[in-house]
């Protein structure tokens, strides 16, 4: 809207072209050209129609002498263009508050009341006041512009578009083709400006061929997923029961030319996520923290069981709705970072598919509409739409983040793998440590005249309040009085040199204050709380028992190592030793579909195991019957008698040898 102010500070030049030099004057059906670029981040379709706003006499004026002279092609004699009803044009800019502006407090005045023609309009908008004065973060200009755009007659001097026949938009400048010489207004076509877009609409000058750039924003948004206190992404894992933390930046939008502007984030939560309340919610914009229910208002929906279908949520509602309650309260282009947190839950997917997270932004994308903001009827909620059907609201398309979770699954066997040698009543812990989020409630003071809390130098606040140095009547002075105050006539106290001058005089001591100890003795403070979420080692144990069927199940582990240790074993068999399980985990770098697999990893002992398919990892495990003790029948027995075979043998093998000997 520069552009704007630039052009009606030189209007009323052009309707006072008398007196300068007129070199050249045209009839006034020059053909021109108009050249809109796009702004580069908006990939939607537009259709572009201009209207002529002001028309007059196009002239070649020279102003100067000399090597000072400067020519330049300026309009004179000017009217009402033929794009625009002139006569309701100015109806309605005399009835428009917003054009207040003459004389001092409330006596102030209608810029155009003494208005009749369209010259005398120029020569308002050309007026200092005009140009640098501001209404609700809007120029007059661009509240000038939004008068015109509602006042336009069907005549439109051209239009074009980005779009082709077969629907493909061109980031190409778009050019459109007027007739005659002027002041333009090229706004977007009503409704064609598809979802995702922003309608625009400025001013300028065409006494030539002429250039514009959009300068129309379409807000935008980035939504991730802690992967640990400090990096995030598109995707992370956890394990069941823990709580993952989200941060979703963007900016304040461009929000000039509108009287209010809704900024609505929606935030849709798979079954396996729990929201962990509006508590978990912090939003900040810029270096402010803002407070719920005065600067933003968070509107929740708990979705039921039947609102899943096989894990997808087939409801249309948003798990919550953050709105702003005035976005145009801050500076455009400030960083906003909202932050929240969700449990994993026992509904959570497990394996190499992903708990989707999805995330839009809603926003005000036509500043011709008039909106409502904060309603006083009896069905107000506060930065929502009261009925988002009719509003003029663009949506950016999802971000979807992912939370992975794995499986570990245990067979347990008696001296082989057979289905006859299924294990029941070996009791497992599984031991382990893992990052987790923690939530925190912290205290922060914030500026107020509500607040009953001071700033101290040291940082701290206080609620006692700062005093002053003053002095505090002790008594009347006698002849013995050798210490203390008295005041003089010019309300001044000292210590008097005579110390007969204390006899009869009212006596005072000095009182310090601590006036010196704070920061600022005007400014209160009045106290506030955010949740801020923190990541800390969690210990993990998990126990389990093995059934009739041999297995166990730990659904609700993520990346970590651990210890799986045998606590009770049954009767007959050797305990195993302590197994050594580290996971580790590989998500996808960008999420677009909310379908992208992770991928898991694990090692055994220091061996590595491949999981299923489905990203879910099974081990069989294997109890060794114990050594029973020697008993009769038994081995010892046996032993004796194979020890007692052999000495006989033996004795019988010598014998026959030392009778051959004795026989030699």
């Amino acid at each position: 809207m520069k552009r704007m102010k630039k052009i009606v500070s030189i209007l009323l030049a052009m309707a006072m072209v008398v007196g300068m030099s007129l070199t050249v004057f045209a009839a006034d059906n020059n053909q021109h050209t108009i050249t809109v670029t796009q702004n580069q981040n908006d990939k939607t379709s537009h259709t572009y129609e201009a209207y002529q706003i002001f028309k007059g006499d196009l002239a070649e004026v020279t102003e100067g002498e000399g090597e000072d002279a400067v020519t330049r092609k300026v309009l004179s004699n000017i009217e009402w263009g033929s794009g625009v009803n002139g006569d309701a044009l100015l109806a309605a800019l005399k009835k428009d508050s917003a054009f207040n502006i003459v004389g001092e407090g409330d006596d102030k005045t209608n810029a155009f009341v003494k208005c009749t023609t369209a010259r005398q309009v120029a020569e308002v908008l050309s007026g200092s006041a005009f140009g640098s004065s501001t209404v609700q973060n809007s120029t007059l200009t661009d509240a000038f512009a939004r008068v015109v755009e509602n006042n336009l007659t069907q005549t439109v001097a051209g239009t074009a578009s980005n779009t082709d026949e077969e629907g493909n938009v061109s980031s190409a400048p778009i050019e459109i083709s007027v007739t005659g010489s002027g002041y333009y207004l090229v706004k977007d076509k009503n409704e064609s400006v598809a979802e995702g877009g922003a309608y625009s609409r400025f001013m300028l000058e065409v006494v030539g061929d002429a250039a514009a750039t959009v300068k129309s924003e379409v807000p935008s948004g980035d939504k991730k997923v802690y992967i640990n206190g400090t990096e995030a992404g598109d995707a992370n894992n956890a394990s069941i029961g823990s709580h993952v933390s989200y941060e979703i930046t963007s900016q304040v939008p461009n929000h000039v030319g509108y009287n209010y502007y809704y900024f609505i984030m929606n935030d849709r939560l798979s079954e396996g996520l729990t929201f962990d309340g509006v508590g978990s919610i912090a939003v900040k914009v810029g270096n402010k923290i803002l407070v719920k229910d005065t600067d933003y208002y968070v509107y929740t929906h708990e979705h039921e069981a039947g609102c899943y279908v096989d894990g997808e949520l087939t409801c249309t509602e948003y798990t919550f709705r953050l709105a702003f309650a005035n976005i145009m309260d801050y500076e455009v282009g400030a960083n906003i970072v909202v932050t929240y947190s969700a449990t994993i839950n026992d509904k959570a997917i497990v394996g190499t598919t992903g708990n989707p997270n999805t995330w839009n932004l809603q926003y005000s994308n036509n500043p011709d509409d008039t909106f409502d903001g904060e309603r006083t009827d009896g069905e107000n909620t506060p930065g929502l739409p009261k009925d988002e059907d009719s509003e003029a609201l663009g949506q950016t398309p999802d971000e979807k983040t992912l939370t992975y979770v794995t499986e570990l699954d245990i067979t347990k066997y008696a001296n082989s793998v057979a289905e006859d040698h299924l294990l029941a009543g070996a009791e497992f812990t599984l031991t382990g440590t893992s990052k987790q989020v923690v939530l925190n409630t912290v205290d922060y003071y914030e500026a107020s005249e509500k607040g009953i809390y001071y700033l101290l130098l040291d940082g701290t606040y206080t609620e006692t309040a700062p005093t002053g140095t003053s002095y505090v009547e002790i008594g009347v002075g006698t002849a013995q009085t050798t210490t203390g105050y008295i005041k003089n006539e010019d309300g001044t106290y000292s210590v008097p040199q005579n110390k007969a001058d204390y006899i009869g005089k009212t006596l005072y001591k000095l009182v310090k204050g601590t006036a010196n100890d704070y920061a600022d003795v005007n400014t209160k403070y009045e106290k506030k709380t955010a949740t801020n979420t923190t990541y800390v080692d969690a210990d993990v144990s998990i126990e389990m028992t093995t059934g009739k069927d041999g297995k166990i199940s730990f659904k609700d582990l993520g990346a970590g190592e651990y210890t799986l240790t045998e606590t009770v074993t049954p009767e007959g068999f050797n305990t195993l030793e302590p197994i050594t399980i580290v996971i580790s985990f590989r998500g996808p770098e960008v999420v677009n579909t909310g379908d992208e697999p992770g991928f898991w990893g694990m090692t055994w002992n220091g061996e590595s195991v491949t999981p299923n398919d489905n990203g879910i990892f099974a081990q069989d495990v294997i109890n060794q019957s114990g050594s029973l003790l020697p008993s009769t029948g038994g081995i010892g027995t046996t032993i004796f008698y194979v020890v007692g075979g052999i000495l006989v043998i033996g004795a019988g093998i010598l014998l026959v040898a030392k009778k051959r000997m004795s026989n030699r």
